[in-house]
């Protein structure tokens, strides 16, 4: 059944994580309407020219797709969580293979002493003290992971943005057309998500904000009156790209030779040049120009803020226990990849149990596992690590303020832009369909 408004609490799925929920669970929530596709994306800055479009059809020249049905003609998807969650307890109830505990919390855990023993699970059941033991117990308890910590075994690397998210659900006057808006500003990008699209029936028309800056101007943020907090949104996601920053300041200028002055002056020309032309050029050349977003008119519901932090685990694996999702690691939301590293965690952890299963090896003695378990950490620690350095880099990058640092990134936003090969291999990148570290 339909809440009356979507929930800020949503997640940006890639297509890979959307065929990984399954066929059922993906019939549910497109039955009662709970999940939004979107097939492009338009990315910008706020002080320059450059501009990114990323579409579906990116995903698929000249690499093959490992994903079929609607998931070949999406880009992403924005799910929420509660009835993404709901649809998939419902799977596991009518699942006859698993046994569900629920509701249920940890108490301890007692990890095996030798090659021989399970780890054994002590939790409250129905208010009653129950044990359990398995041959392998996975981590999905999220960032603060009592599995985690309770043992003691995974030592974490972690430090904060200096950052805060501002999340919350807009209505807008207009349909987002299946695109996903971002604009990049020094102190954090702000985009605008697609939810539920009521065009059809006459419905309002949804949107989620993510907004990502400094833990004093969040605070702000969700102080303002609403009539203030629409205006400042649409005053940021209005305006299109910009021309660059002078690449020094007049008064600098004014200070140095006139050589040197005319030097600069051409420098600048250059650039300005080489970053209108690629600009322009990408526009031509895709035949996409800026696509303005559709006013936002009002606030649905509450404002939250919490905040950015990363943390990942030294190690994914102990003896019979594995670290999978945030459990594992937490990153920046800036690239929507969160749980979408999450569930390629599940998806690989699988495979590697059941190659270790299909082999002979096993998974019941402690050869086949530890094997297993070796190869899920070794591969998902390169592709996470990685991804995480590329969020890093561009949190650095998109957050300068220093002029000719903003040139250049101009520069690189273009070329990415009008680059083809560049261009499709960053989106196979960001939807799972080819490995950052591959």
């Amino acid at each position: 059944e339909h809440e009356k408004t979507p929930s800020p609490r949503a997640y940006a799925l890639s297509p890979k994580s959307i065929s990984l929920l399954g066929d059922s669970v993906l019939k549910q929530l497109e039955e009662n309407d709970r999940v939004a596709y979107y097939d492009s994306m338009q990315v910008w800055e706020s002080d320059g020219p450059a501009m990114l479009h990323f579409s579906h059809e990116d995903l698929h020249d000249g690499a093959p797709s490992q994903t079929s049905g609607t998931e070949t003609n999406i880009l992403g998807a924005v799910v929420e969580d509660s009835p993404m969650v709901s649809a998939i307890w419902d799977e596991l109830r009518e699942e006859g293979a698993v046994d569900l505990n629920s509701p249920a919390s940890i108490k301890r855990i007692i990890p095996p002493k030798n090659d021989d023993e399970k780890v054994e699970i002590v939790f409250d059941g129905d208010g009653t003290e129950r044990k359990t033991s398995t041959n392998l117990l996975i981590a999905a308890d999220g960032g603060n992971s009592f599995v985690r910590r309770s043992l003691g075994t995974f030592p974490t690397v972690s430090f904060g943005y200096g950052r805060h998210a501002v999340t919350c659900t807009v209505a807008v006057d207009g349909s987002l057309n299946q695109v996903a808006f971002q604009r990049f500003q020094p102190n954090g990008p702000i985009a605008l998500l697609p939810v539920w699209d009521g065009t059809n029936d006459g419905e309002t028309i949804y949107a989620n904000i993510v907004w990502s800056t400094t833990p004093e101007e969040a605070k702000i943020l969700t102080q303002l009156p609403e009539s203030e907090f629409v205006q400042r949104m649409n005053d940021l996601l209005q305006s299109g790209p910009t021309t660059s920053p002078p690449i020094v300041s007049e008064g600098f200028k004014e200070a140095v030779p006139r050589p040197l002055k005319d030097a600069l002056n051409g420098v600048e020309m250059i650039s300005n040049s080489i970053n209108s032309g690629l600009s322009m050029s990408g526009m031509v050349e895709r035949r996409k120009g800026f696509r303005v977003p559709p006013l936002i008119t009002d606030v649905v519901g509450r404002r939250f803020s919490f905040e950015l932090n990363l943390m990942h685990a030294r190690n994914y694996v102990r003896p019979r226990v594995a670290l999978v999702g945030d459990a594992a690691h937490t990153i920046h939301p800036m690239a929507g990849q969160g749980l979408n590293l999450g569930m390629g965690d599940a998806d690989c952890i699988v495979k590697q149990l059941k190659q270790a299963v299909e082999s002979g090896m096993g998974v019941d003695g402690n050869a086949g596992l530890e094997y297993a378990l070796q190869q899920y950490e070794s591969e998902r620690q390169r592709e996470v690590v990685a991804t995480m350095g590329g969020i890093q880099f561009l949190h650095g990058v998109f957050g300068t303020t220093f002029s000719p640092m903003v040139h250049a990134r101009s520069v690189g936003m273009n070329i990415v832009n009008s680059a083809g090969p560049i261009r499709r291999r960053l989106a196979r990148v960001a939807t799972g369909i080819q490995g950052i570290s591959s």
